[in-house]
């Protein structure tokens, strides 16, 4: 039976699920490496179940946004299976919740994007640049903001620890539900940031009435923050299930 491997490459951790003929056999969360890392690490992966290739092989990675990378990693983990599809991981998040439908994805993890898919399969994005240009309302955003806030970093981290550490982005984005819990202000703010994202990449896309919504991240573990996003948004939203995690919708379910 053909074997399918589904990666879902987050900013901060990386979860895969292996299946077969139709049946999960097994699921990984671990710590995220860098994309250019990612053949060697799933080779580990694979190697430690005594497996070299797979059948199929669907990734979808953060920090992928560009054609040229994607095409590259694509490249590189061509020996690990005989199909290989690379994706960002907003497309995958996408894909879980939707399938090939419309709809808007609205993720708010380390970072931050919304990806949207109208009716005639016209597509379209808002955010997604990065901890440097964008990531408005994220994790590192949350972080960041709360660590510059005189009254608010007195119950956090020093600074410039986390400024020296070995990946300052995931550092800062790990403060984030402690920063919710902590500031409601900030927790506003970071909302109306996340619904002004979902908004613009649903502008001038053919969409059904109320538009369908998926929150995807670990931020939207909040519920605090979950209700004020969709508070921002209105009434003209209806918010949808994801069919299955991310990995396990690349895996085929």
């Amino acid at each position: 039976m053909r074997t399918v491997l589904g990666v879902d490459l987050g900013a901060t951790w990386l979860r895969a699920c292996m299946a077969e003929g139709g049946k999960v056999l097994w699921n990984v969360k671990t710590p995220a490496p860098d994309w250019r890392d990612l053949p060697q690490a799933l080779s580990r992966l694979l190697h430690r179940r005594s497996l070299r290739r797979v059948g199929s092989l669907t990734v979808g990675g953060t920090r992928l946004g560009s054609r040229k990378d994607r095409a590259a990693l694509k490249r590189r983990l061509a020996p690990l299976a005989r199909s290989v599809c690379v994706l960002t991981d907003f497309e995958i998040a996408h894909l879980a919740a939707f399938d090939r439908g419309p709809g808007v994805i609205l993720v708010a993890s380390t970072g931050s994007v919304a990806f949207a898919r109208g009716l005639d399969g016209k597509t379209a994005r808002a955010g997604g640049l990065g901890p440097l240009l964008g990531d408005e309302g994220s994790g590192f955003w949350l972080g960041r903001q709360a660590l510059r806030d005189p009254v608010l970093s007195r119950k956090l981290p020093d600074p410039l620890r986390l400024a020296r550490s070995e990946d300052p982005v995931r550092a800062v984005a790990a403060l984030a539900p402690r920063v919710l819990a902590l500031s409601a202000r900030l927790r506003r703010e970071a909302a109306a940031l996340l619904a002004g994202l979902a908004r613009e990449a649903s502008r001038g896309l053919k969409l059904p009435k109320p538009t369908p919504l998926a929150l995807h991240g670990s931020l939207f573990k909040c519920a605090a923050l979950r209700a004020e996003v969709l508070k921002r948004l209105g009434g003209s939203w209806r918010v949808v299930t994801p069919r299955a995690p991310a990995e396990k919708s690349a895996a085929g379910f």
